[in-house]
């Protein structure tokens, strides 16, 4: 039988449990410099830095079937426009965090955040 006890250690458990899930998603683990690396066919385009100095800018970004237009707002990345026939890359939003990524497949290109410090090519053990 669960006491009222139970519950309240269910109750202040989960919701302690919550309030570090939103920190770590707002906050991050690191405070390591932020990159936008946008690469066209595999190959490195532009490398821009990110952050609370970051510049606020919008790119035009030639490409073989038209062209895409990155904007970046100092610590984040969209696409605002893209030539391709669905647009999936321009619905995808802002970007902010080291691992996300826009890509556009028609177009061959992908903008990725990535950190100053160099992640280990180590198989993960979820994924092993």
């Amino acid at each position: 039988m669960i006491t009222k006890g139970d519950k309240l250690l269910i109750i202040f458990v989960l919701l302690l449990a919550f309030i570090l899930f939103i920190g770590f998603q707002i906050y991050g683990l690191t405070n390591d410099k932020t990159y936008a690396l946008i690469e066209i066919d595999g190959k490195v385009y532009q490398k821009i830095s990110l952050g609370e100095n970051g510049p606020k800018l919008k790119l035009t970004i030639p490409l073989a079937h038209g062209k895409s237009i990155v904007e970046i707002n100092q610590n984040k990345v969209r696409m605002q426009y893209a030539d391709c026939p669905d647009r999936d890359c321009v619905r995808q939003g802002w970007i902010s965090r080291p691992g996300q990524m826009i890509v556009c497949l028609p177009n061959k290109l992908v903008i990725k955040i990535e950190s100053s410090k160099p992640t280990k090519d180590e198989v993960d053990a979820v994924s092993f």
